[in-house]
């Protein structure tokens, strides 16, 4: 039995140092049904992480939560609720706008992959930091993303997760304004 995925939201960090994503790919595997991150780690090294639909769902509110907290606040409930819906909406497209296309990370066959099967996030607010961990809870890698750079990121992972067909229901609708209903990929790169 497949332990359950798991989301920890401040765990200290073990001592030892996990390896750093310098560049990560992010694509939507058919076979697998599952996110592939083909992520570069420094010195050359390669590795993919799984990640499952069942995962993703818990691990987006609490990055979506940090992203609304860089917002500004509002003076009522109901104005702060619309005022924080287009601010990030604005940001969001703002972020999609300035991605630039990279060459994919390319891992040999037979490199490094591991199911992620639990996430470790520490908040800043400058930054998250997202440390993936095996079934047996030992570190694969982490990243630290910034503000912009996880927009970003969860655009990417929203085009993805569109070309996976999932249902819609865990991403807000300030990031899905102004997209696609679905993306397809004629096994174009996606970054």
């Amino acid at each position: 039995m497949v332990p359950e995925a798991d989301i920890q939201p401040a765990r200290a960090l073990v001592q030892e140092a996990p390896p750093w994503l310098e560049r990560v790919t992010t694509q939507y595997n058919v076979a697998q049904d599952r996110i592939r991150l083909a992520g570069e780690l420094p010195g050359g090294g390669q590795v993919v992480l799984w990640l499952t639909q069942r995962l993703l769902h818990r691990l987006l509110p609490p990055l979506l939560a940090w992203l609304q907290e860089q917002g500004g606040a509002a003076n009522t409930v109901a104005v702060q609720a619309l005022y924080a819906d287009a601010l990030q909406g604005f940001a969001q497209q703002a972020a999609r706008a300035q991605m630039q296309p990279q060459a994919p990370v390319q891992v040999p066959a037979g490199g490094l992959s591991c199911l992620v099967e639990g996430v470790d996030m520490r908040r800043a607010p400058e930054a998250v930091q997202l440390v993936f961990r095996d079934a047996q809870g030992a570190v694969v890698a982490a990243m630290v993303l910034q503000a912009q750079p996880l927009r970003q990121w969860l655009n990417i992972l929203f085009d993805a997760w569109q070309q996976a067909e999932w249902p819609p229901d865990a991403w807000p609708a300030w990031l899905r304004a102004g997209v696609p209903t679905r993306v397809v990929s004629a096994g174009g790169l996606v970054h």
